[in-house]
């Protein structure tokens, strides 16, 4: 089954692709208010209001890419796929540069099928623009941060505000409570760094179906994250980087059980897609460059370096790794609560450990009153005893053909990737022994 997903821009945009009836489809609308199909966001209003201009038209292009593929990610389940887990695309997508954009048709295809696990194809048309004039804002920044809330953008934002760079913060959220985590995080640090950083929170939220019909994965999260961060440098007079503060345990995401192998594990900020990512900017002009600083540090490592332990140590209990961070609901406990059985909890807690930070709340003790292993809420557990046994008397080399399994990996880097991913596994292993 091949899903047909269909962007419209403007009021003005009537395209429809001739296909079958039967054809599944997916329409996205963007800049039409009253259209039944709209995508939910605030994003061009939250940059005018902030800088008083509009990304340049090719940025937006990005941008509308971006929500389009989250779009489809979010509303087509994988059961529709062949496999029950790889769906089959085919974006219908306007831009304002079409040669420029088959250019590097073949990167972004690339690009897509690996973040995703899916197939895609790409069919292009013009886009009209009403004003065609590039505008930027005189605004100082030194660098625009991804900010997630979560601890790492947190470590990563302290970092670079210590070094007395002038921030911008890039932030997503949906429905749910990401926004509100945000901005207690973004007032603790406001406390040590006031003027030194603008907070720039976009809201985008595919509309539902009306049915219990979609899907949970949101691999293509990341895709989204990056293209605000670029819309925002490039509506800067000087595009200034785009930092993508990720520690390199997660970044590689290993697959701990062979369960877990291949598009089961997400590939979301994997030094694959970064670079792909980065090589697909260039090819359709857009000069804003991806930094990845910590790859080849563990969470824990990254809590140690931090340059202000003092802003760290206030702001960190507020921040939010968890991967279903409401879940304490349904137990009576606090919805900030971690929840303390999944990957990024598991991993959460082994750095805070490995830098002697205090603990966060947790709704269980994954230490002192595990969940059973044959439990749903015990699964990543026993995925990490299983790996941790398996790479207990493992020699050196068995780190290095594991990293190189999850994608593409340049070999002057390959060294440092496979040590990395042997820290951070001893990090968990120190907290779970």
């Amino acid at each position: 089954m091949t899903w047909h997903v269909i962007t419209l821009v403007g009021e003005a945009d009537e395209y429809s692709p001739a296909l079958n009836a039967a054809a599944p489809r997916l329409v996205t609308a963007f800049e039409r208010p009253t259209h039944p199909h709209r995508v939910p966001n605030d994003v061009l209003a939250v940059l005018r209001a902030a800088l008083a201009v509009s990304p340049p038209a090719h940025a937006m292009d990005l941008l509308y890419l971006a929500m389009t593929v989250y779009s489809a990610d979010l509303r087509v389940n994988r059961i529709h796929g062949t496999d029950r887990w790889c769906r089959d695309f085919v974006l219908h997508l306007p831009v304002t540069n079409v040669d420029r954009w088959r250019h590097a048709q073949e990167i972004l295809i690339r690009m897509l099928q690996f973040l995703t696990g899916d197939r895609w194809q790409v069919e292009l048309r013009p886009r009209q623009v009403a004003d065609e004039s590039e505008h930027s804002a005189e605004h100082p920044v030194d660098v625009v941060s991804l900010f997630s809330g979560g601890l790492d953008s947190l470590v990563g934002a302290i970092d670079l505000l210590a070094s007395e760079k002038t921030v911008a913060l890039v932030g997503h959220h949906g429905a749910g409570m990401t926004n509100a985590i945000q901005a207690d995080v973004l007032a603790h640090l406001e406390e040590f760094y006031a003027g030194s950083f603008s907070p720039y929170m976009f809201f985008v939220q595919p509309s539902s179906s009306g049915q219990d019909d979609g899907e949970k994965s949101t691999r293509s999260r990341s895709l989204l994250f990056l293209a605000l961060g670029v819309a925002l440098s490039q509506s800067l007079s000087t595009p200034p980087p785009l930092f993508v503060a990720e520690n390199g345990l997660i970044s590689l995401n290993v697959p701990l059980v062979p369960s877990r192998d291949g598009s089961s594990s997400t590939r979301t900020t994997h030094p694959h897609f970064l670079s792909t990512y980065a090589e697909f900017l260039s090819a359709i002009d857009l000069t804003t460059p991806i930094e990845a600083p910590y790859r080849f540090k563990t969470k824990g490592e990254m809590l140690s370096g931090c340059r202000s332990v003092d802003a760290l140590r206030a702001c960190a209990p507020l921040s939010m790794s968890c991967s279903h961070p409401e879940s304490g609901r349904f137990g009576k406990n606090s919805p900030r609560n971690h929840c303390d059985y999944c990957v990024p909890c598991i991993i959460r807690r082994a750095s805070l450990q490995a830098a002697g930070f205090p603990h966060t709340k947790y709704n269980i003790d994954v230490v002192t009153s595990p969940p059973k292993a044959s439990s749903k809420t015990g699964s990543d557990l026993r995925a990490f005893s299983i790996a941790l046994e398996r790479l207990r008397t493992v020699r050196p080399s068995r780190y290095l053909f594991d990293i190189l399994g999850t994608g593409p990996i340049p070999p002057s880097d390959a060294a440092n990737y496979a040590d990395v991913y042997r820290r951070g596994m001893e990090e968990v292993g120190a907290l779970l022994r």
